[in-house]
């Protein structure tokens, strides 16, 4: 790889990181707008307990029944992502870390798992196609 490509794919990694950096925080901040628009138009997600889906707004629209409340506070924190890119294609793992803090049930939630991401170049933009989240472990606290 000549050093040109080097840094085309340093830049693509670069971008990939902050769409899923950008993904975690329009999570926390329940920014629908935001979320969708990390996605491709077809997707394939599945994220275990809370669902699979073929489309991002069937997957918001159960979001925002079961996340989007002033009761829930949500901490997505991604770490230890390892990209790999083929031209217009590329594939991720993601560490996480998740808080949920619901205080109207005084309830705490912590989830440790990863992501397997696969992102497509669209002119020029990568966005999220499909992502896997596997968790390796949960914990729930009722807090007094």
């Amino acid at each position: 790889m000549n050093r040109l490509d080097k840094l085309l794919y340093l830049d693509a990694v670069n971008e990939i990181k902050a769409l899923k950096h950008f993904y975690f925080k329009a999570c926390d901040n329940h920014d629908i707008n935001s979320i969708r628009a990390c996605f491709t138009k077809d997707v394939e997600i599945n994220f275990e307990a809370f669902g699979e889906f073929k489309t991002i707004d069937s997957m918001l629209e159960l979001y925002r029944e079961k996340s989007i409340n002033d009761g829930q506070i949500e901490f997505h924190f991604g770490k230890n992502p390892v990209i790999t890119i083929s031209g217009d294609k590329a594939n991720g793992q993601w560490a996480l870390s998740y808080t949920l803090l619901d205080i109207t049930k005084l309830l705490l939630i912590k989830i440790n798992g990863f992501y397997l991401d696969t992102y497509y170049c669209i002119n020029g933009t990568w966005k999220i196609h499909s992502s896997i989240f596997k968790r390796s472990s949960s914990l729930m606290q009722k807090l007094s």
